[in-house]
């Protein structure tokens, strides 16, 4: 938001679950006083019980970049998802749509089962891939099995460039001493802020149960406490021991990635001057 007010940008979500309408505190959306100060796009697209892949997320993404083309605008693309941000930047192939039947019959394996497969079809796209992801490895399995090609082959060879392809890339680096305390913070404000009232109403609508919204970290857990099955202080810890878990793995990904401009910072200052210094000065460029 500082950053934004600084060179007048937008803020475009590259956030795979902020999509969902109606999923605000548990995914931290921007409150409606800060999409009044700042434009922010790709939020509240679809409903939770309708899919959307990385297909649908370039097709929407690609709309922004032109329109803040055409009218001359900057934007910041901020957010965690390190796939929605592969595919705006590096492409997406053009394999064909996952049939659903392919889908179902390889969703009966087990995750290691499914990673086992992976590993041996595919091993180049296992290094760098999240195998405990049934999503993805459902993905790289069925493009296997409709295609007789490995996802790699697909990127390797049909991919055409995303359209930020030439943007600056930034990751924020905070120590994950300090980013646990942080999390743990961060989880217990939502749980009295209103994410319970926010699931309640959530488990009302019709299909929430096992959709694409619900596998959203701490939805689950905070069900459980709704339904009578879980204490408040046992579901604000297993949200806090998995939103762990997610950040370790998303700390290591980035940091991989070569073409990342790393920045260190406190999370617990908010904004952090030097983050905000170093991209005001790309963005004013």
């Amino acid at each position: 938001m500082e950053v934004a007010r600084r060179v007048g940008a937008e803020i475009v979500s590259l956030d795979a679950f902020q999509i969902y309408r109606g999923m605000d505190i548990g995914t931290a959306k921007p409150t409606r006083k800060e999409r009044e100060e700042i434009p922010h796009h790709l939020l509240d697209l679809v409903n939770p019980t309708e899919s959307f892949s990385s297909a649908d997320y370039k097709r929407e993404g690609e709309r922004v970049v032109l329109d803040m083309h055409q009218g001359n605008r900057r934007a910041l693309w901020v957010g965690g998802t390190g796939l929605y941000h592969r595919v705006m930047t590096q492409g997406l192939s053009p394999a064909p749509r996952t049939d659903k039947k392919v889908a179902e019959e390889i969703e009966i394996q087990e995750t290691e089962e499914m990673a086992e497969e992976v590993r041996r079809i595919d091993p180049e796209w296992a290094k760098g891939a999240d195998l405990r992801n049934r999503r993805r490895m459902v993905r790289a399995l069925a493009v296997w099995r409709q295609t007789g090609r490995t996802m790699t082959d697909w990127q390797r060879n049909d991919t055409v460039p995303g359209l930020l392809s030439g943007a600056g890339n930034y990751v924020l680096l905070p120590a994950m001493g300090t980013l646990s305390k942080v999390i743990e913070q961060r989880v217990r404000t939502m749980l009295e802020g209103g994410w319970i009232e926010e699931v309640r109403v959530l488990l009302r609508q019709e299909g929430w149960t096992g959709s694409p919204g619900s596998r959203a970290i701490g939805y689950e857990q905070v069900a459980m406490l709704i339904e009578g099955k879980m204490g408040k202080q046992e579901a604000c810890e297993k949200i806090v021991a998995e939103t762990r878990a997610y950040a370790k793995r998303q700390l290591t990904w980035f940091r991989g990635l070569t073409s990342f401009q790393p920045i260190e910072i406190d999370p617990q200052l908010s904004p952090a001057p030097n983050v905000v210094e170093i991209l005001v000065t790309a963005l004013s460029k």
